[in-house]
């Protein structure tokens, strides 16, 4: 399935939406997310305040960042938990490995840890980021959002009405 670039005024209030968390950003200014349940995928989408800037005033800007098979959400939160969060000896990636793969749907899924400003990135190579229409599509998490601000138990939730066949 293929979907279109979500433009950020199909973002609030959109009937498809199973979550929206909000994250606030380094300038004071949040950036939203939303997570949408799209026929049998989740489309991640997300949307920030872009500052004035000459003369003009500030706005929107986001759109879609990831489309992945709806059953690689519960993947991506055990990716993390089972292989980046545990030592080789208990199950988890080698020291010097800093992602993780699997076909799900046909669609090659990744999720590789980020350094610099700690955190998770979440890759389709089935599908191209809407911009430029060259890498592949990616969402990016900081440690921050998803253990201290809880993204990752909304995430939770979400598999697991997933998992229990309620989305």
């Amino acid at each position: 399935m293929r979907f279109k670039n979500l433009h950020v005024e199909d973002l609030d209030n959109n009937p498809n939406t199973v979550l929206v968390f909000k994250s606030l950003r380094s300038n004071g200014k949040y950036r939203f997310f939303y997570l949408l349940l799209m026929h049998d995928y989740l489309v991640l989408a997300s949307k920030g305040c872009f500052p004035a800037v000459n003369g003009q005033p500030e706005k929107w800007l986001g759109g879609t960042d990831i489309e992945i098979p709806k059953s690689g959400l519960s993947w991506f939160i055990n990716a993390i938990e089972q292989k980046f969060m545990k030592t080789e000896a208990e199950g988890g990636l080698k020291r010097e490995v800093f992602t993780y793969s699997t076909v799900i749907d046909g669609e090659k899924l990744v999720v590789k840890r980020q350094f610099g400003v700690p955190g998770y990135g979440l890759m389709n190579f089935n599908r191209k980021e809407y911009v430029f229409n060259e890498s592949p599509q990616l969402a990016e998490f900081t440690d921050q959002m998803l253990f201290e601000n809880g993204l990752l138990d909304e995430l939770k939730l979400v598999a697991k009405k997933i998992d229990n066949g309620e989305l």
